[in-house]
């Protein structure tokens, strides 16, 4: 037995267990979350992926008690769950490098939204995030690339490359793999702000060729999350306020390199939390949109509350999709279990 096949299996039946002993039993937005040791969950701009019955939580880890101006990045964190409640932590699973280096990994770099897919024919887990360079500005993004034989890691940093056929790159991103296992990069370009199309090479290393503009998607378009259903291609996505929050926007295509049609703002409902409505995306950003394993029509928008300021304490929404034909609507809830998609 290969050991990465070990590995998850050992990881399996150990999540199981713990899982039949958790307490909590529903989903709270905007709440503090804790792990299963009953620390602060730490994984910010991320992502969820499921592999062998255990899902993955992928994000940023940030250092309490600095700012983003203060470079609070220190890598990227893993989080494991069998039931998407119960998290158990799986520590820093690709690490920045403090001190003076020239590496592409220091600390004082930027290091955003780290997305992981699994190539099946190369059998490894492959991470993507935005980054730029340190010590050179915001003017030109690249996506750097790390790869691991383990969906818990270590991830090896690889390389990075320039998105979107331009010299200044590519910002914020999404990376989909279609049912045919081929890959795509989605981001907005820079610095027009058109929102661009590209496929990955089959190893998932590297675009294959030339991208092209997403016709019908706004300029500006940020935050892209791209999921399908029912062979419609949708983009949960907002516009371009730096941290501060705005509308959500929704996109539907047949085709993944469009043309895309604008569906308008899919949140409905107040965070009571901070006051804020479908106007302000109960004040998130989306990040990222998970298909629940084994249940039909079931897909979770995953947002963040970024608090540039105490960005350790920024927070996480994650809300039931619920489906009318292509349009979606994102309802808040205070607290709700994967009971709803059980029931609906």
């Amino acid at each position: 037995m290969r050991l990465n096949t070990l590995l998850s299996f050992l990881i399996t039946v150990c999540f199981l267990a713990q899982t039949a002993l958790a307490q909590n039993k529903t989903i709270k937005p905007d709440a503090v979350w804790k792990d299963s040791a009953g620390k602060r969950i730490n994984a910010h701009g991320g992502c969820v992926i499921s592999h062998g019955g255990i899902y993955y939580w992928y994000g940023e880890e940030k250092e309490k008690g600095l700012s983003e101006k203060e470079h609070a990045d220190a890598g990227v964190h893993c989080y494991a769950s069998s039931d998407l409640v119960n998290w158990h932590d799986q520590g820093l699973v690709l690490k920045l490098i403090k001190g003076e280096t020239l590496s592409d990994l220091a600390f004082d770099s930027n290091h955003d939204r780290p997305k992981v897919v699994y190539n099946e024919a190369t059998r490894k887990f492959v991470m993507f995030f935005k980054l730029y360079l340190r010590g050179k500005g915001h003017g030109v993004a690249y996506v750097g690339v790390a790869t691991s034989d383990s969906p818990v890691g270590p991830f090896v940093y690889k390389h990075k490359f320039l998105g979107g056929g331009s010299p200044n790159g590519t910002g914020d991103f999404a990376i989909y793999k279609d049912d045919d296992g081929k890959l795509y990069h989605l981001s907005v370009r820079k610095p027009d702000k058109a929102f661009v199309i590209g496929k990955m090479r089959d190893d998932y290393l590297m675009p294959e060729g030339k991208y092209q503009i997403c016709e019908g998607v706004t300029r500006h378009t940020e935050a892209p999350a791209i999921f399908k259903k029912d062979g419609i291609y949708h983009m949960l996505a907002s516009g371009s306020t730096g941290w501060a929050p705005n509308p959500a926007r929704h996109f539907t295509a047949r085709n993944i390199y469009g043309p895309w049609k604008f569906r308008g703002n899919p949140c409905q409902g107040t965070n009571p939390h901070n006051n804020l409505g479908p106007d302000k995306t109960f004040g998130g950003q989306s990040n990222f949109v998970l298909k629940v394993d084994e249940q039909k029509d079931a897909y979770i928008a995953i947002f963040d509350i970024n608090k540039p300021k105490h960005p350790y304490e920024s927070a996480y929404i994650w809300l039931p999709i619920k489906f009318k034909g292509k349009d979606i609507s994102i309802l808040w809830q205070d607290a709700w279990s994967l009971d709803v998609f059980r029931n609906q």
